[in-house]
């Protein structure tokens, strides 16, 4: 239920009929020199988020933590709305607390430094595709990603179970392709199912026997050797899934989608997730034991967790560590 799309984008700015430097005033507010004053005016609009945001997202990382709804940064092929301040306050401490510093604790700050996209854009409603599945996230080229249904997350009753749903499962698994985009796993992953995959019919499943047309339940994926139905959909998609799923579920759901699956199906699943196991150890130094510990134990902390805006917010800078 997630959907990738790598956009590389060229702008090229050609002028005409260019005139002599001494003869033309220059236009210092579109110059692309440095405007002191602009950059003043800039500072001075900023609010206390903003400025938080700066702290916690901008100055360790290069992030840009993009809650306003802009044209540019979003799809115009869906119809969305604006994400709501509040929850969009609440999101990125969520996010900061149980992804970012989740990494940190287990790779340490300077492999996201390297690594994390450099945009993380929020959208306060929901996007469907064509097919009316639901997009829960994209990722472009490695450079950004987008949430959406930023506007259902309760402030009153924080629900891990749709965090990960929409959120963390998603950054996850967005974050997982921009690793292998970087460095490629084992290509023997691709060849244990890979008669399996059905590519853009992935959330459809045909009774072999009536022939009736459904959706593709969990368990029906579980006993073809996927951990999700979205992992049928192709190979790098699968990998990746494998990832999420991993880091984001207790040790007893991994067991019980195991038993569910059957011997067949089970066997599948182990084989793949053993070569994304030893990918993430061997070619990242990532003990993917070690982070879902780091990111289960953050997800019972957020009940905890100051989500509103303090007055000093400019100053706040949360710490990298688990609290």
């Amino acid at each position: 239920m997630k959907k990738i799309y790598t956009a590389l984008l060229f702008s090229v700015a050609l002028g005409l009929g260019l005139s002599s430097c001494n003869e033309d005033k220059v236009d210092f507010d579109h110059s692309i020199f440095e405007n002191k004053e602009a950059q003043a005016n800039a500072e001075a609009a900023k609010n206390d988020f903003d400025r938080w945001l700066d702290a916690n997202y901008l100055a360790p990382y290069n992030v840009s933590f993009k809650y306003r709804f802009e044209d540019f940064e979003s799809d115009i092929t869906y119809n969305l709305v604006p994400a709501d301040f509040d929850k969009s306050v609440a999101l990125a401490k969520i996010v900061k607390h149980v992804w970012i510093d989740a990494y940190n604790e287990v790779a340490g700050p300077d492999f996201l430094r390297t690594y994390i996209p450099r945009t993380i854009h929020l959208v306060g409603s929901p996007a469907y595709d064509g097919a009316g599945t639901m997009v829960l996230g994209t990722a472009e080229g490695g450079m950004k990603i987008t949430l959406y249904n930023v506007n259902d997350l309760s402030l009153d009753h924080i629900d891990i179970n749709m965090l990960n749903t929409y959120y963390f499962k998603t950054m996850h698994h967005e974050f997982a392709h921009i690793l292998h985009q970087r460095r490629n796993f084992d290509q023997a992953f691709t060849r244990i199912t890979e008669n399996g995959y059905v590519g853009s019919n992935w959330y459809i499943y045909t009774d072999p026997e009536t022939g009736e047309v459904y959706g593709r339940s969990d368990k029906q994926a579980w006993q073809a050797g996927f951990v999700t139905p979205y992992a049928m959909s192709e190979a790098h998609e699968d990998f990746v899934e494998n990832i999420a799923n991993y880091v984001t579920h207790t040790q007893s759901y991994w067991d019980n989608m195991l038993e569910q699956a059957g011997a067949e199906g089970a066997a599948l699943i182990q084989q793949k997730f053993t070569i994304v196991y030893n990918y993430m150890k061997e070619t990242w130094g990532i003990d993917l034991d070690k982070l879902r510990e780091a990111v289960l134990r953050r997800q019972t902390e957020v009940e905890r967790l100051d989500l509103t805006l303090p007055e000093d917010a400019s100053n706040e800078t949360t710490n990298s560590n688990a609290e």
